[in-house]
This record gives structure tokens, C-alpha cells and sequence, in this order.
């Protein structure tokens, strides 16, 4: 792990949501182990879907839908991604991943397309 200025550990923190149609949203993060190296973001935006968008449970992560059942037309599968930033708070990934090894499975996902699924 990467120390900072006062030999507390840097971490980096994922932070996405999930907006439906109507635009509610319910926000999530996760802190993932190491600090983000530079071309990190440009990696993550390049993976994403259109720069932003990605299905939660196929990199892992938890999906933080707005209601369980019934389920409206205004509901989809993809999560939002809205920011990277340095913390020095403790990695709380439960799959104990580094930064590093999250975008590399957010990569292996766009290269084996995003599967786009229907909540019935």
C-alpha cells in the first residue's frame, strides 16, 4: 500500500450510483486497496459504456437498485460510475482487491461486453 505524507495508508474510492428513468438515485462506493495510479480514470472512462455506465454484479460490486420487487418501467441494469478520489480511510472491497485489480476486471468486462439483463 501507498503511505501518505503522514504514513497513513492511501487508499482510492470508487463512488457510482443508480438513477432510473424518473432520476432517483441511491449512491454506493467502495475503497479499494492502493492509490490510483495516473491514466487510471482515462482507463476506467475508456472501459465503462459510453464513459460512465457498467452492471455492478459483473465487476463485482454491489448493486444498489432502488426497490427488490415489483420492479417499473423505469427500472434497467446499469450503474452510473461518478468518481476516483484519494482516502485515507481503510480498503473495504469484500473481494480485497487493489485499485488496479478492480480496472483491470472493469476492462476484461467491456472486452467481453456488458451483459445487459431484464429484472422481471
Amino acid at each position: 500500500r501507498t503511505r501518505g505524507i503522514l504514513g497513513l495508508a492511501m487508499n482510492t474510492r470508487f463512488v457510482y450510483f443508480y438513477r432510473d428513468a424518473s432520476n432517483y438515485k441511491r449512491w454506493s462506493e467502495v475503497i479499494f486497496a492502493g492509490r490510483a495510479s495516473d491514466g487510471v480514470m482515462n482507463r476506467v472512462a475508456a472501459a465503462l459504456h459510453d464513459g460512465e455506465w457498467f452492471i455492478a454484479a459483473q465487476v463485482r460490486l454491489p448493486e444498489v437498485f432502488l426497490s427488490e420487487f415489483p420492479i417499473n418501467d423505469d427500472d434497467h441494469c446499469w450503474h452510473e460510475f461518478h468518481s476516483l478520489s484519494e482516502t485515507e480511510d481503510e480498503a473495504d472491497d469484500a473481494h480485497a482487491r487493489t485499485i488496479d485489480d478492480f480496472v483491470a476486471e472493469v476492462e476484461r468486462a467491456r472486452l467481453e461486453g456488458w451483459r445487459e439483463f431484464v429484472r422481471l
